[in-house]
């Protein structure tokens, strides 16, 4: 990861050090970095969803958000 998304920073910049629950995978306790703007709506999503979306994968999942 790069340094972005550890450390000081995301302490500093993020409410709960960047922990939460993804909105996609609905995983409890992980952190969300990645955020991603879905029709005017900013969603912050996990390593894991950040790279299946860019894959292609999720593609309903994030048309139902």
């Amino acid at each position: 990861m790069s340094k972005a998304h550890r450390g000081r920073t995301l302490k500093q910049e993020t409410p709960g050090s960047g922990r939460g629950q993804c909105p996609i995978c609905k995983r409890s306790g992980i952190k969300l970095l990645f955020e991603m703007e879905v029709d005017e709506k900013k969603l912050v999503l996990c390593k894991q969803c950040n790279a299946a979306v860019k894959a292609g994968k999720y593609k309903e999942v994030i048309a139902a958000l």
